[in-house]
């Protein structure tokens, strides 16, 4: 049991600061997939080690996941909280300074680190604060992650080869402006005396689908700009457009708001997973693009925040078991570009969009599966 100073109660200025940390977030995650060719000529390294950027990044943020999974349970939400701006600023800080390759690295670990810590954090405080409308206040605050993914393959087409170090430094001031707006944060995360520390089958099969999900989320935002621009499109035109795939998955986590509650989250996850594979198929196929892109971000958009609910409804009494999809995610982010980077330099970057279509394929088998488990879950 918990008492009443254990309550997670959130400010009106503390969604504010969520939001801002959000879509920070956004920004400095989006950025790798327009930043790599400007990687590859300014650190002298080919595009596939450029790419091992976004797997560095998601090594840190599954550590920083990790950590606060056991972290969480002992100390305040607002610790937890401002320890992951802290590392966003001093990450970004560290790539702003950084000389060559290996240093470029690890301040890119080290906003991973931050990143990680605030995914679940953020995410989970808001599932487990005091108050009506949980849900769609998830929805609506990874709306403002997608929101600052739109933003930042903008400044970095615009930007990034003359003002990379300037743009990490802004990043980092903002960070340090977030931490007094945090103030609002009070309470910690509900833990049952009596539930299983380690995940059962049901959370088992949700963990795959994430890592799957993710591999996809993060594959198609980190190299659709390198395969359009493989494909003759110009550099600024893919830059663009990748801001174009995370705008429509932060108008995708707002319109799902307005679905009305009968309608069951099952069919919204494996809906959205099914024509998320299907865009990208298009893609490589070279129908309908650019706009396979855009729809792909669009179906993807309702699946991560709707999966949550999905299972939070299906374990009320265990709050840990969300807690396990947050390292899934962050191993989807590792393996997702990641593997596509060992293919990339196999068969060159043509083939990415159906590594990624098979892995959304993949997703919507494992969502599946829970709708099956689920069911067989429930006495007759």
């Amino acid at each position: 049991m918990r008492g009443p100073t254990d309550r997670v109660v959130l400010s009106k200025t503390s969604v504010l600061a969520m939001a801002a940390s959000f879509a920070l977030m956004g920004m400095l995650g989006a950025a790798y997939g327009p930043l790599l060719e400007h990687l590859a000529r300014r650190f002298a390294i080919s595009l596939p080690v450029a790419g091992t950027s976004l797997s560095v990044h998601f090594t840190g943020a599954l550590i920083g996941v990790l950590i606060s999974m056991r972290a969480m349970e002992k100390v305040s939400g607002r610790a937890t909280v401002r320890a992951g701006i802290a590392c966003l600023g001093v990450g970004s800080a560290a790539v702003a300074v950084a000389p060559t390759w290996v240093p470029f690295l690890v301040g890119v670990f080290i906003i991973g680190a931050g990143w990680g810590v605030l995914v679940i954090g953020l995410n989970q405080l808001v599932a487990h604060s005091e108050g009506p409308r949980r849900s769609a206040l998830l929805n609506a605050l990874n709306g403002a992650y997608s929101a600052g993914a739109v933003v930042s393959p903008i400044l970095v087409a615009a930007y990034a080869q003359t003002y990379l170090a300037l743009l990490y430094a802004g990043a980092a001031v903002v960070a340090v402006l977030l931490l007094p707006a945090t103030r609002g944060i009070s309470g910690r995360l509900p833990v049952s005396s009596v539930a299983a520390r380690r995940p059962g089958p049901l959370v088992g099969i949700f963990v795959c689908a994430f890592v799957l999900y993710v591999s996809v989320e993060a594959g198609t935002g980190g190299w659709m700009t390198s395969y359009l621009e493989a494909i003759g499109v110009q550099s600024d035109d893919a830059a663009k457009l990748t801001s174009g795939f995370w705008l429509a998955l932060a108008a995708g986590r707002l319109l799902i708001t307005l679905v009305p509650p009968k309608v069951p989250e099952p069919a919204i996850v494996m809906a959205g997973s099914a024509v998320g594979a299907l865009a990208l198929l298009a893609a490589w196929t070279g129908i309908l693009l650019p706009w396979a892109y855009i729809l792909t971000g669009l179906a993807l958009a309702p699946v991560f925040p709707t999966a949550i609910a999905w299972l939070a409804r299906l374990t009320p009494d265990d709050a840990r078991a969300t807690s396990w999809l947050f390292p899934a995610a962050t191993v989807g982010g590792i393996a997702g570009p990641g593997t596509i980077g060992l293919v990339v330099a196999r068969s060159g970057v043509g083939v990415a969009p159906l590594v990624l279509a098979v892995a959304a394929l993949g997703c919507v088998l494992a969502f599946w599966t829970a709708t099956q488990s689920a069911k067989a879950a429930v006495p007759v």
